[in-house]
Order: structure tokens, then sequence, then C-alpha cells
């Protein structure tokens, strides 16, 4: 009889115990199962006719001569970046340069994003809310002045074409001069 009453006993607190474990499953936080969603894809139908190889030539208002580089713009795999590859060839006055800006859309804050890296060490980080007609204009989010330049204006760039585009911009040496920085690009 007495092993009778142990089991009893044994059964009332299995049972016990497992009316717990279903109370506290209940009301326990379980692991999050729901998939994070991507992000939409940009459109990139504004910007499409980007994508090529592009001879620029840009002019400062404090050099004698004009600068020219190659840019070559492409899709990443992902389609949410355009790559855009710059090379300049070393001037009389300035070191050769490669630089990529990736680029995309935050859907967040409704702008474009220009992300830019050099192999000189440089970087900058641009924004524009996109096209307004022909013209697009891009703000540096992350202007750091430099030894001799302290300030610059917004770059405007307009679409002459889809296969030619002309920019200006200016800049604020540390003397206070204020130089301005025209050029174009076209399509190879």
């Amino acid at each position: 009889m007495r092993s009778g009453l142990f089991r009893i006993s044994l059964t009332l607190v299995a049972t016990a115990l497992a009316s717990t474990a279903i109370a506290f499953a209940d009301t326990a936080p379980g692991i999050e199962t729901t998939p994070i969603p991507n992000n939409a894809k940009p459109d990139w139908s504004s910007m499409s006719f980007m994508v090529g190889t592009w001879q620029c030539t840009s002019q400062s208002s404090r050099r004698a001569s004009p600068a020219k580089s190659t840019q070559t713009n492409t899709m990443d795999s992902t389609g949410y970046w355009m790559v855009q590859k710059t090379i300049q060839p070393k001037l009389s006055w300035a070191s050769a340069v490669s630089s990529v800006d990736m680029i995309t859309y935050d859907k967040d804050q409704k702008r474009w994003v220009d992300v830019y890296t050099d192999d000189g060490g440089n970087y900058d980080v641009s924004f524009s809310p996109g096209w307004k007609g022909n013209t697009i204009v891009w703000t540096d989010a992350i202007f750091v002045p430099g030894p001799d330049i302290i300030a610059t204006s917004p770059l405007t760039t307009v679409k002459v074409s889809d296969s030619k585009v002309t920019f200006s911009s200016s800049f604020t040496e540390k003397s206070g001069r204020k130089n301005t920085l025209t050029g174009y690009c076209t399509k190879s």
C-alpha cells in the first residue's frame, strides 16, 4: 500500500511540474521566427543612363589646365548599389587617383546616397533628394576641412542627354578665396 501511495505522490508531483512548465511556456518569450524583410531595391530608372564608361574633363579655377578622368559605372550583383570607378592619371600638380563611389537609395530618408573612397585615404558621403527635371544636386554629409580647403558648395549635375552631363561646384580656400569647379562627362 505504501508503494501505491508513493506512486500517487510521484504522479501528482509530475503532473504539477508538467502543468507549471506548460503555464510558463505560454507566458515566456519565445524565439522570434518571423523573417526580417529585405529593403526594397532602388528604382534605378532615373539613374540607369549613367551605366557605362564616361570620359570626364574638369576645370578648377585655380589650375591652368583641366583634369581628365575615366569613369565606369556598373550595377552590383544585388541590385542595391551602382558602383562608380574613376581613374584619374597623374597630372603635373596631382598624383594619380583611383576612386570608388557606391550609390544607393535610402528609402527611409527618401534620398540618394553616395559613399566615396579613394586610394589616397580620402572619403566622403553625400546625399541628394534626386533628379528635379534634368538636374541633381549632391550635398556633402561629412565634409572635413583639409589643410587648404575649408568649405565646399553642393555639386550640381545637369543631364544634357543620355550621353552627356555637365557639373559645377565651388570650394573656399583657407585664405577665403572662392574657387569654381566645372566640367562635363561624355559616354564612350
